[in-house]
């Protein structure tokens, strides 16, 4: 995933560039292509940066909207406003970094509070009549006759953001919308940092742990017969695939599914409320109504539709992977019920994997050893976008372990990247990629991009490396495809970056690169026994692909239920005060066809809550895009250079400069079709 704008509607208020700051000592503020001090976040110096960066706002706003009639430009007025939205994108990057990374506590917390105060700041600019009246007034003018497709796409897009973000309101209605959004911000940067700083962890006894590898339990161990399992992400995975005791796997699933319970109960109800609050004062009949104004979808009634067909469609498969799942649990545990509960999927899928389809995950692993995987991911990027990574040795870095590099195109450098791979204390839970520097061009001189992946893969020990799943690799080729998109993509007017396409189709680039991980012509070029040095196997490949579609169905349909739950919060709010949270989510699990597991309430540890709002249906949205990008590499080769660079040039270094289905027709050469899409499911 891309990390969510922290802005008054996703999506709506573009990341941005600014022009050149001059020289100074908070390092914050430095807007050059030397390395970002990082040891020298603090919280003097971020509180220090809003400070300054909200009073330099200030002055541009005043000056852009005091440009008498006949006098605006493109310079002082559309590249103005494109100034005032970098000097706050830039600098959020810059905090969140702290805020999601940071061990100390101090800086960390100040962190999250100037994200607050960001936010609060740059939502409120869609509140200054001022200010919009001056960019229509520019819309009208002879000069904006001129512009070319994407500046006149910028502009007509920003004065949408303001139009159904509050201008249309009276004095009185403004200052009401600010107090509710002012809310809405404070609640959902309280709902991610619930689940950031949640800790806790778990006894068990060697004989509860049966079945997890002595390797992984080793780092566990605390004395005699005591092992403590903090709660994380690679750890819930393990315990959930390899534990033989039924309660083991129990006992971890609920104490991983109430990670920020209760302490969220009140925060996600608030957040709710003040949306579909601030939706009814914009006029909206509901929060996912504002929020699809600028997206693909448009109306939430199309989203429905969608979800909805896509449910119909994968129903009648849903009892197939179930049905083996049954089959292998009777035969090992004839005393239990055949119920396959939520702790008994990832055990028993790898039990049925190892018997009847003969394929052993974890032999799998040994051929995704991380830093190998890592080199590899590079070798088949810059084979197929024809670009060269170099890794940087001394840069700073705000955590040991993290590694840093940089991206060349045509022997030219485009940006920094940084990854942070493994979990730790307080940081972000799941995967993610996040800018930190944002891409400018001013008055011939350029300020490159500079970004990182947040991640949690599971960390080797003396004994034995870092072992990806195969599930794994697909997690680190889409978050790295979202990188790759930003780092290559230096528009002209910098807030139309990468990340500033419509929220239900960012994915699509990153979606569309999980299908190289199933090709042996691309895996047999880095996939090598972290033992032996073997490439692997032919036949292990194989293996993996005559299963691939093994639970598809299954595990799209749990994607089809998170985007209900998010959508149903945003777009049936009565149903959400008629019954609460936790039972809207209860009731909708029934479309999975699976027993609830009772006693857990994972929505509150559900990030996308806060930064996705009616927007994660996406994720399905935009592969239908993906699906249809790669089909065409199905076609060419899937490692054709000429394919690949024609897709960076139409696709990924346009940004948001043009249309997203204009991009897609580009490409492809027709319009999109479901078709790939369906086909990747098993369906028709």
């Amino acid at each position: 995933m891309m990390r969510k704008k922290l802005l008054l509607a996703a999506a709506l208020l573009p990341l941005g560039v600014y022009a050149q700051n001059k020289p100074t000592e908070n390092p914050l503020l430095v807007h050059s292509n030397e390395p970002i001090q990082f040891e020298k976040f603090t919280a003097a110096t971020l509180t220090d940066a809003v400070d300054k960066v909200i009073a330099k706002c200030n002055s541009q706003i005043k000056a852009i909207i005091a440009i008498p009639v006949g006098k605006q430009t493109i310079s002082n007025t559309l590249m103005a406003f494109d100034e005032v939205s970098y000097n706050l994108s830039d600098l959020n990057g810059k905090v969140y970094i702290p805020s999601a990374t940071f061990v100390d506590n101090k800086t960390r917390d100040e962190a999250n509070k100037q994200l607050d105060r960001l936010s609060s700041y740059s939502s409120d600019l869609y509140l200054n009549v001022d200010l919009y009246n001056a960019l229509k007034r520019f819309s009208t003018s002879p000069v904006a006759k001129t512009l070319n497709a994407s500046q006149k796409k910028f502009l007509k897009e920003n004065l949408v953001s303001f139009e159904i973000n509050g201008t249309k309101l009276s004095e009185a209605g403004r200052k009401a919308l600010k107090a509710t959004n002012d809310k809405v911000i404070l609640y959902a940067n309280q709902f991610d940092k619930n689940i950031a700083e949640s800790k806790d962890s778990i006894r068990f006894t060697l004989k509860e742990l049966q079945g997890v590898p002595e390797a992984i339990t080793r780092p566990w161990k605390r004395g005699e017969n005591m092992y403590i399992v903090t709660i994380n992400g690679p750890n819930y995975i393990n315990i959930m695939k390899y534990a033989d005791v039924e309660n083991t796997r129990h006992a971890m699933l609920l104490k991983y599914m109430n990670r920020a319970y209760p302490a969220s109960v009140k925060t996600l109800d608030s957040l709710l409320y003040y949306r579909n609050k601030l939706a009814g004062q914009l006029g909206f009949k509901t929060y996912a109504e504002y929020a699809l104004v600028q997206k693909m979808a448009a109306k939430p009634s199309k989203v429905w539709s969608f979800l909805d067909d896509l449910r119909d469609k994968l129903t009648p498969y849903l009892s197939i992977y179930t049905n083996e799942q049954r089959e292998i649990k009777h035969k090992l545990h004839p005393e239990l019920t055949d119920s396959i509960y939520a702790w008994d999927n990832s055990y028993y899928g790898k039990k049925l994997l190892d018997t009847k389809y003969q394929l052993n995950t974890d032999e799998v692993k040994q051929y995704f050893e991380m830093n190998n995987t890592i080199n590899g991911m590079f070798t088949v990027f810059q084979k197929l976008f024809n670009i060269n990574i170099k890794e940087v040795k001394g840069l700073p870095v705000w955590y040991s372990k993290v590694r840093s590099f940089e991206l060349y195109k045509d022997g030219k450098k485009m940006g920094t990247f940084f990854l942070d791979l493994y979990p730790r204390p307080n940081k972000y839970t799941h995967f993610e990629t996040a800018n930190i520097s944002l891409y400018h061009k001013a008055n011939g001189k350029e300020i490159l991009p500079v970004g990182t992946l947040i991640c949690n893969f599971p960390e080797g020990t003396a004994e034995e490396p870092s072992l990806l799943t195969h599930s794994d690799v697909i997690t680190m080729f889409h978050e790295f495809g979202h990188l790759i998109n930003f780092l290559l993509c230096h528009p002209t007017i910098a807030s139309q970056n990468a990340f500033a396409v419509k929220g239900d189709f960012v994915e699509a680039p990153s979606q569309f690169l999980e299908n190289f991980c199933w090709n042996y012509n691309v895996l047999k070029l880095f996939a090598k026994n972290y033992k032996t040095g073997k490439p692997i196997p032919l036949s292990l490949v194989n293996k993996m692909n005559k299963v691939r579609l093994l639970g598809v169905s299954n595990a799209n349909i749990q994607q089809v239920y998170y985007a209900m739950i998010d959508f149903t919060y945003e777009d049936r709010y009565n149903q959400v005060k008629e019954k609460g949270a936790v039972q809207v989510s209860k009731d909708l699990y029934k479309i999975t066809h699976a027993p609830f597991a009772e006693g857990t309430h994972f929505i509150y540890a559900f990030d996308h809550l806060s930064g996705y709002g009616a927007n994660y249906y996406g994720y399905l949205w935009s592969k239908v895009y993906a699906q249809d990008i790669f089909s065409v590499f199905e076609k060419h080769g899937v490692l054709d250079q000429a394919t690949g660079i024609k897709y960076r040039k139409t696709i990924l270094e346009k940004g948001a400069t043009e249309e997203e289905s204009d991009m897609l027709k580009n490409f492809l050469g027709r319009k999109p079709n479901s078709k790939a899409f369906l086909r990747s499911m098993g369906l028709k």
